[in-house]
């Protein structure tokens, strides 16, 4: 019988994570292991990867004395000897959460998105999109919506007027709702001075102001959510929450496997761009809410911690 969400074994499942500390890849992480804590009572060890690789060593002896892990996780290419490490020693399973710089046979699970490439083998599991902490909204209100604001990467350029002018007529041509818009890290300093200068409709909240748990609480309830399409990560976030998503353009500069992702969400209707949406302003995607971290803790638990 499979265990239900919300309904914890009383069987701890003591978990390594190995983390380089990137933003991106704890969330996948900590995505996972809230996934797997509906299900089993987690006890959660982190581990940074930086610093000596002997000290380290010695580390994971010690943890292991105090802490034995049931399982190993990783995500990003400098967890993975570890990962290895950790299952030479201690033979337990290990599990990455991407795409391996190293052979697939060489872990015992891999956690990939679609994006990179399908694999056949018996130890893949395919996501749509990476993994995330976002939880399905159960009621979500129609008076509200949000902007996600990116930035340029190798795979994107970008043009604060020509963006600028998207959110303009998307907030005029939706007067009555509330809209929230934030940057990231990535987002140029003087975007912002492009943007209406009185806007009563926007609140801003630049990244530098959100604590953790303002995205997922603006995803948890907001109805209608704009992600610049370079901001991959969060356009599968706004997907998971359930959101009707749009993607606000940037230009395309490094045609790649992100475009490939983006270019399958597109053909599947779970999502529109914003040229669509000018030519049928009432185009609505299909309803979908993806929850990879729920599907993949399930299978983990059922199929591979044997």
């Amino acid at each position: 019988m499979n265990r239900q969400p919300g309904r914890p074994s009383a069987q701890p499942l003591n978990i390594w994570c190995f983390t380089d500390n990137k933003p991106g890849h704890r969330n996948q992480l900590q995505g996972l292991i809230n996934a797997l804590s509906t299900r089993r009572t987690v006890n959660s060890n982190w581990l940074q990867v930086d610093g000596s690789f002997w000290q380290k060593l010695k580390e994971l002896r010690q943890h292991y004395k105090v802490h034995a892990p049931d399982l190993i996780l990783g995500a990003g290419h400098t967890t993975h000897k570890y990962l290895l490490l950790s299952r030479w020693l201690f033979g337990v399973k290990t599990v990455v959460l991407m795409k391996p710089s190293l052979p697939l046979s060489w872990f015992d699970l891999a956690l990939i998105p679609e994006h990179d490439g399908l694999h056949s083998q018996a130890n893949v599991i395919t996501t749509r999109g990476v993994i995330n902490q976002i939880k399905p909204g159960q009621q979500k209100n129609a008076r509200k919506g949000l902007f996600l604001i990116g930035g340029p990467s190798k795979h994107y350029g970008w043009n604060n007027q020509q963006l600028a002018e998207q959110i303009t007529a998307i907030l005029s041509a939706y007067p009555k709702l509330d809209w929230q818009l934030t940057t990231s890290r990535r987002t140029p300093e003087d975007f912002l001075a492009y943007l209406p200068t009185e806007p009563k409709n926007l609140t801003i909240t630049p990244h530098t102001e959100c604590p953790p748990s303002w995205l997922p609480q603006q995803l948890s309830d907001t109805g209608r959510v704009w992600v610049t399409e370079d901001s991959v990560s969060m356009i599968y976030e706004a997907l998971t929450a359930g959101a009707t998503t749009g993607l606000l353009e940037v230009p395309i500069i490094k045609p790649g496997r992100l475009q490939q992702g983006i270019k399958s969400l597109l053909q599947d209707a779970l999502l529109f761009r914003y040229s669509d949406w000018l030519k049928h302003p009432a185009i609505k995607p299909r309803p979908v809410q993806l929850n990879e971290a729920d599907r993949c803790a399930e299978l983990i638990l059922k199929d591979f911690l044997l």
